[in-house]
C-alpha cells in the first residue's frame, strides 16, 4: 500500500514536456497547462528554421497578465506563481516562412517551500522512523 501511494504521489510531482511544432506563416501555437500556488516553471525554446527564424513569444499568467517577451529565435524563462490557474505559452509566426519550434518546459510543484518530491521523501522517512520505533516498543513490551 505504501509503495502504491509513493508511486501515485511521485507521478504527479512534476510535469515536463519536450516537443517540436511546425508553425505556418501568420499562424500561432499555444500550450496551456494548469499551475498550483507555488509552482515553478522553467522553459526553453529554439526556432530551428532558416533565417529569418523568429517567433513572437507571449506568456499569459494565471492571474490574467500577459507578458510580451518579444520576437526571438531562442530563449529561456523561469518563473514561479502564487496563483492557481492556467498558464498559456503563445508563439506567433509573423514571418513568411514556416518555423520549426522546439519547446521544452518543466513544472515543479512546491509544498512548504520544498520541491514536492523532497517533501514526500521527508514525509516517508519520518513515517518509517515512527514505524521502526513502534516495532521496537512493541517488541520490547509485547
Amino acid at each position: 500500500m505504501l509503495l502504491f501511494t509513493l508511486v501515485a504521489v511521485t507521478a504527479s510531482v512534476a510535469q515536463a514536456k519536450t516537443e517540436s511544432i511546425n508553425i505556418e506563416p501568420t499562424q500561432g501555437y499555444e500550450e496551456t497547462f494548469q499551475l498550483a500556488d507555488g509552482d515553478q516553471v522553467s522553459l526553453t525554446f529554439k526556432v530551428q528554421s532558416q533565417p529569418p527564424n523568429l517567433l513572437h513569444f507571449y506568456v499569459v499568467l494565471p492571474n490574467g497578465t500577459t507578458v510580451d517577451n518579444g520576437i526571438k529565435n531562442e530563449g529561456s524563462l523561469t518563473f514561479s506563481t502564487d496563483v492557481k490557474g492556467n498558464c498559456t505559452l503563445r508563439f506567433v509566426n509573423e514571418v513568411s516562412e514556416a518555423q520549426l519550434l522546439t519547446l521544452d518546459y518543466n513544472i515543479e510543484h512546491y509544498i512548504l517551500g520544498m520541491p514536492m518530491l523532497i517533501f514526500v521523501l521527508v514525509a516517508i522517512a519520518v513515517l518509517m522512523v515512527f514505524v521502526v520505533a513502534g516495532y521496537m516498543i512493541l517488541g520490547k513490551y509485547g
